[in-house]
């Protein structure tokens, strides 16, 4: 049914477009139900299903036409250019880092230059030193053995003969940044190569304010695409990992004649700065708005900076030190959410007046995580974190609570075991079931509060969530629900879990119930906070009989149709694209 509207069938269908949709001739209109009094008869214009029928068109159902567009290359990171200058409707603009492999020759290790005499001597020479030195600690009373292992040499190991075969080529992994044209299908527009023994590991596209000291003028702001790279030393892992950010400028090239297949001027990434970080990798590059200055902040290694871009380069205006290596920052207004990989949660603050991070609070359980993300419902804000034992726990920044010892710890309000393993948690705006079905959002919008003055306000309509998608190829979302959605569900998902049969007769309830660390140190105590509703579970109401329903329903106290529009609304707000 439409957007807002009872379930009535099409009243009217139009599969030839007038002469004012020149574009969409292969496309077809249908006709809405008009809510309120806003404008006249609602009509939406599809420009047809051209990505289903394409060699890589898929249909996934929901409404949805998905096309597969072959690389050839692995898409680390992808980051849609959000700019009006640079991406248009008719021509976005997308900006990768890539990775491929490549066969690296190695037949510089097939001869060394060296005569079979010459090799000898060598070895001759190699082996009185070690007997001499063995000799020595003989006299001395020490073991040279220890000494013996540090001291082994590639030589020692690895010794080519050729009368056997050659060196065989190395497989080694080559990254790169891509401007990509999504219009023209998918065509890379300019490209960068990272250098050898560089990952590229952050991509984030993002405006840095030009700041120039002791200037009255108003700093003007720019698009930067940066990228952040991981540099290990061919020697392995003996020295530690460095990191480079490197900031990108796009754009059009000069001289451009144009032409019958080109008919937007081409971009190019231009190279305007690169930063060498010694504190370690980078693993994440954020944007940073505080007082009209907007700043990039680097995770590197145990490190946090921010860093202030003015006169051609970066330069350092604060940091914070964490535990072990940050895995990932969430930053909303100028709050951070820091995940360490081995230090669990930490809740942060950027002050302007003196350039500070400072520590609001932190969970002290030691735990690994992998993903964190935030959910809110108005006013109310909450921290999820995914661990290694593919938990999910639910933390509150709640100083006046007196679990939180003062204010310095963040309070577990929930948990829950997922059962799969996820890498990240990104927040999303919960849809309503009345603007889910709608193509034309702002018009659908004018016309309920036309109908309903606080449509929009309520802390329903202001709930984000998040979604992420597993290793194990499913995808699911996390849904922040009012109180008394939340018990009546929690009711049913009690009753069904005792009414339904279970596979191979196992205890739903033992089965999402936290597992805990079994790390040194874990100061958790055993009592847990469950607070989480399966949407597995409840979902599986829709299927059954009527009379089953009805009985579940009445068992709870509540009715069919009560719990229908919950779980129409839980369905509404976890779908994402």
């Amino acid at each position: 049914s439409p957007a807002g509207g009872r379930t009535l069938p099409v009243s009217g269908f139009c599969s030839s477009m007038p002469a004012i949709f020149e574009n969409a001739s292969n496309g077809f209109i249908t006709l809405h139900e008009r809510i309120g009094r806003v404008g006249s008869q609602r009509l939406t214009l599809y420009s047809g299903l051209s990505d289903v029928f394409a060699p890589h068109g898929l249909l996934p159902g929901g409404g949805l036409s998905i096309q597969k567009i072959p690389m050839g290359v692995t898409v680390r990171h992808i980051e849609f250019i959000d700019d009006a200058s640079i991406s248009t409707t008719s021509r976005p603009m997308y900006v990768l880092v890539i990775s491929r492999e490549v066969e690296a020759e190695q037949s510089h290790l097939n001869d060394d230059g060296l005569s079979p005499n010459e090799r000898q001597r060598i070895r001759d020479e190699k082996e009185k030193a070690r007997t001499q030195k063995q000799v020595e600690a003989d006299l001395g009373g020490f073991d040279i053995e220890q000494e013996w292992v540090e001291e082994i040499e590639r030589e020692d190991c690895f010794e080519i003969d050729l009368h056997l075969g050659l060196a065989p080529p190395m497989i080694e992994r080559k990254y790169e940044v891509w401007l990509v044209d999504a219009s023209s299908p998918w065509s890379v527009v300019d490209k960068y190569e990272l250098g050898e023994f560089e990952h590229g590991t952050a991509l984030s596209v993002l405006y840095l304010t030009d700041v120039v000291e002791d200037s009255d003028e108003t700093p003007k702001k720019s698009l930067f695409v940066a990228v952040g790279t991981s540099v290990i030393e061919p020697d392995g892992e003996d020295i530690a990992s460095q990191g480079r950010i490197l900031l990108f400028q796009l754009r059009k090239k000069k001289h451009w004649v144009p032409s019958k297949g080109l008919l937007h001027p081409p971009l190019e990434m231009v190279l305007k700065s690169e930063k060498v970080i010694t504190l370690g990798p980078i693993t994440s590059l954020v944007a940073l708005q505080s007082e009209d200055i907007s700043r990039v902040v680097v995770g590197a290694g145990a490190e946090v900076t921010i860093e202030q871009w003015g006169g051609g380069k970066l330069t350092q205006v604060g940091f914070y030190h964490a535990h072990m290596q940050v895995q990932e920052i969430t930053i909303f207004k100028t709050f951070f959410l820091l995940s360490d990989a081995y230090d669990s949660l930490h809740f942060l603050v950027w002050r302007e007046s003196d350039k500070s991070l400072t520590l609001l609070a932190k969970d002290y359980e030691p735990t690994q995580v992998f993903a964190a993300g935030l959910i809110s419902r108005g006013g109310a804000m909450a921290f999820v974190c995914h661990d290694e034992r593919q938990n999910l726990q639910f933390f509150q920044y709640a100083p006046t609570d007196a679990a939180a010892r003062g204010g310095n710890k963040l309070v577990c309000r929930a948990d829950y075991h997922l059962g799969s393993q996820t890498t990240a948690l990104k927040s999303y705006w919960g849809q309503s079931s009345l603007l889910f079905n709608s193509c034309t959002m702002s018009s659908t919008m004018a016309a309920l509060k036309q109908q309903d003055a606080l449509f929009g306000r309520l802390e329903d309509d202001q709930r984000f969530a998040v979604n992420f998608g597993t290793t194990d190829g499913s995808f699911g979302s996390i849904i922040p629900l009012s109180e008394p959605t939340y018990w009546r569900l929690t009711a049913l998902q009690s009753v069904m879990s005792n009414a339904l049969e279970s596979n191979c007769a196992l205890s739903h309830r033992s089965w999402r119930l936290y597992r805990r660390s079994t790390r040194r140190g874990g100061c958790r105590s055993n009592d847990r906070k469950k607070g989480v509703v399966d949407a597995d579970l409840v979902m599986k109401f829709v299927d059954l009989p009527l009379a089953e329903q009805e009985d579940l329903a009445s068992s709870i106290g509540s009715t069919v149709g009560l719990v229908m529009d919950n779980l129409l609304e839980l369905g509404c707000a976890g779908s994402a694209i």
